[in-house]
């Protein structure tokens, strides 16, 4: 399993959610899991070329995140093929190569969350976006925020967007800086359960009630926001049937590599919990 992460491994629900689904499924198909945290960022280098060259695995899951973004995954996907390497590519891959992926199925998820939120009488609405990727104190883009919750007659505000990590306090201070505003959001979208349990921490801080003052909602399903202080409302497939989808994709490929590739969907909707 490559997991070329900027962040620290363990801090990403969705890298939990995905093992414990690997993990069960490697386990019944009698396999051992080397997890691979190298993120194979020097010239040339293809993610996990080195430990199957090397005969150390007999095959490859690869997990895209927004941390894969901006990388020619063509590149990593044709070396790979080249030396015949069993490979699926978990969530994310922003390429042109056919290679077997897991995705997450169920249509759009800012739409039906903007719906719902809107059917709940939500008017105001904010965002929290991931810090990757941008320099610090600067803002996502507000246009296409703008744009989504503007379909829905929803109103947002260029203060009412901001980024950060849950893992080094980003998200909280993010969210903290949102809702301390005069005239804040009445709902708060977020792209991810670690950036929503954040947030949820970040109202309940300041005394706002949640879903009395604030709803919070995610477009990303990870295990953490159910068993949140009040559990979140999200969208989208669990991730660690992902991850069993993954390794049994993968045994496949193991035992016959001649197989064309396969995109494989595992269905997913809104969630509806407490926090909205």
């Amino acid at each position: 399993l490559v997991v070329p992460f900027r962040r620290p491994l363990f801090s990403s629900a969705l890298l939990t959610d995905a093992l414990a689904g690997i993990q069960a499924e490697q386990e019944r198909a009698g396999l051992n899991l080397l997890l691979a945290g190298k993120r194979y960022d020097q010239p040339g280098e293809a993610y996990g070329a080195d430990l199957f060259e090397s005969r150390a695995v007999d095959g490859l899951v690869v997990i895209g995140t927004r941390e894969t973004y901006g990388r020619d995954l063509d590149l990593d996907a044709r070396a790979l093929k080249r030396l015949g390497c069993p490979l699926v590519w978990l969530h994310h891959f922003k390429g042109k190569e056919k290679v077997d992926r897991i995705v997450r199925g169920g249509g759009d998820a800012l739409r039906d969350v903007l719906r719902h939120l809107k059917e709940r009488g939500r008017t105001r609405v904010g965002f929290l976006a991931p810090g990757i990727g941008l320099k610090p104190g600067e803002r996502p883009s507000a246009a296409s925020y703008q744009k989504r919750a503007g379909e829905f007659g929803l109103a947002t505000r260029e203060e009412w967007i901001a980024a950060g990590e849950a893992f080094d306090g980003g998200a909280i201070r993010a969210a903290m800086e949102v809702l301390r505003r005069p005239h804040r959001p009445e709902a708060l979208v977020c792209e991810g359960d670690d950036i929503a349990v954040a947030a949820l921490q970040a109202a309940q801080g300041l005394g706002l009630t949640v879903p009395g003052d604030l709803a919070i909602a995610r477009t990303a399903n990870y295990s953490i926001g159910e068993h949140a202080a009040v559990p979140l409302t999200t969208f989208g497939a669990p991730f660690q049937a992902l991850g069993r989808l993954a390794v049994q994709r993968l045994v496949e490929l193991i035992a016959a590599p001649a197989q064309p590739p396969r995109e494989l969907e595992v269905a997913g909707g809104l969630i509806v919990r407490a926090s909205t």
